[in-house]
């Protein structure tokens, strides 16, 4: 059941039932959306599956869609125009909402979830770290941590082991900005981190769509698992900085810059803790889930496989390198191409600060907006065919004209992903190392869900055979 606009509302020209009012400015609660159930709302819908239950809102209902997640209202933006609205042109409106809340423990006061000043003095902190002069050593670190990755892929081949490839990207994406920005190894911190995120992460998701989620005191087993994951990656964090402030001759990097800024007492640690746990989730969660994709799509696509390995082997035998990006321009579309289809950070959301319009739609002080790239990325108006796997969607030519954040993996304006030209240089290069050694085949070919936690994950992992292609 769903509540229909009055015959008088005037509809946008693509005939969609919540397109751009024109004429009439009305409130975003009276467009027509799902009706959900009495205090409830469409929990219910979300948790079976958010994916699909957003896709289809999109369909149905257009451009702006209102749904209840129990007693609260919330406006979900399909059209790009309204996305830059809120993330662009008036993003001084728009905080992160509070459904990101339940990462506050993880995250504390980092630049995921600061705001205002706070949050412009970390980033333009963290800017330095990100200077175009560093990114030829950051290139050559994340080489050398695929490299090492891929000796250790050697015994898995020759033993014929199954291998789980979004593991692996887990590993590698979290050396490269590791090392890369902290010059850190973390060798034996892999599975406490990969852990630590899962748990903590997936506790966070529960909690967003949960309509009265258990206090985090109540000595439940899953509070215990949270609480033991939490304090794994306090651990590991704080060793981290501890080993860096004792290091008598320390790097000057990213980790080096943030010891500098925050001093050494106890707030300024705290802060550190939460800015290098902030760095590590965005810097490798992200990537790493996107990576793990490719090697799936590629599988499940030999045509675009085969360019991928051509391109590759055009380059010889020469070091890979920051010099090699330019050469690598169809592996760069194959990555856009599946931040496409898979977004890591598969949604956002963002709580209006004062009363505002968007597109002749009313939207009241404290509102929730929630903008979601897996959807908008999946919208035939804006992409042709958009289920099927094109990367030559992204070339110049075809990419004329598409409005800007009909594609957001990124996010956008001001508070656009940080690391954004980090995961463009590290990804091609880190698929270019793989296809130079080894063909990844998958095991018993089947269609992998992704799994819509905080960020976009392959569930139950994707398993793959190591077929090697030169030593």
């Amino acid at each position: 059941m769903t509540c229909p606009l009055s015959s008088s509302s005037p509809l946008d020209e693509g005939g969609e039932r919540n397109g751009r009012y024109r004429d009439t400015i009305v409130d975003f609660r009276t467009l027509a959306g799902p009706s959900g159930l009495p205090g409830v709302g469409v929990v219910g819908a979300i948790r079976k599956d958010p994916l699909g239950y957003f896709v289809d809102l999109q369909k149905e209902y257009g451009a702006m869609v209102p749904y209840r997640v129990g007693l609260e209202s919330i406006l979900m933006l399909n059209a790009p125009q309204h996305i830059r609205h809120v993330l662009q042109d008036h993003h001084e409106n728009y905080r992160k909402s509070k459904f990101y809340q339940p990462l506050r423990p993880v995250l504390g006061e980092g630049i995921f979830l600061s705001e205002g000043a706070s949050w412009l003095s970390q980033r333009r902190t963290l800017n330095k770290g990100f200077h175009g002069p560093n990114f030829d050593v950051f290139a050559q670190k994340i080489v050398a941590a695929a490299g090492n990755m891929l000796d250790r892929w050697e015994g898995y081949c020759d033993r014929g082991d199954n291998l789980d490839v979004a593991a692996e990207m887990m590993h590698i994406a979290l050396d490269g900005v590791a090392q890369a920005l902290f010059n850190l190894r973390i060798d034996g911190d892999h599975k406490d981190v990969y852990d630590g995120l899962t748990q903590t992460l997936g506790d966070a998701e529960r909690r967003v769509w949960s309509i009265f989620p258990a206090p985090r005191w109540l000595p439940t087993p899953a509070n215990g698992a949270y609480k033991k994951a939490l304090a794994r990656l306090d651990a590991i964090t704080y060793r981290i900085i501890d080993q860096r402030r004792a290091d008598p001759s320390p790097p000057d990097d990213m980790l080096s810059g943030l010891i500098e800024a925050y001093g050494d007492d106890r707030a300024g640690d705290r802060l550190l803790r939460d800015q290098v746990l902030s760095v590590l989730l965005s810097g490798h969660e992200t990537t790493a889930n996107a990576l793990a994709w490719v090697w799936y799509v590629l599988a499940r696509h030999p045509d675009v496989e085969r360019r991928v390995y051509e391109e590759v082997d055009a380059l010889g035998d020469g070091p890979l390198g920051f010099d090699t990006l330019p050469k690598l321009s169809y592996t760069r579309r194959v990555f856009e191409e599946t931040l496409r289809l898979y977004p890591p950070v598969w949604t956002l959301s963002r709580q209006a600060v004062e009363d505002d319009v968007i597109g002749a739609v009313r939207v009241p002080k404290g509102t929730v907006v929630m903008m979601s790239p897996y959807v908008v990325h999946r919208n035939p108006e804006f992409w042709e065919n958009p289920n099927i796997f094109d990367p030559d969607r992204f070339l110049p030519e075809r990419a004329a004209g598409r409005p800007r954040l009909a594609y957001f993996p990124f996010g956008g304006g001001p508070r656009v992903c940080l690391g954004n030209r980090f995961a463009m240089m590290e990804a091609p290069l880190v698929i270019a190392a793989v296809t130079r050694r080894f063909h990844l085949v998958q095991v018993a070919p089947r269609v992998i869900a992704p799994e819509p936690m905080i960020t976009l994950r392959p569930k139950g992992g994707i398993k793959m055979k190591l077929r090697r292609r030169r030593p």
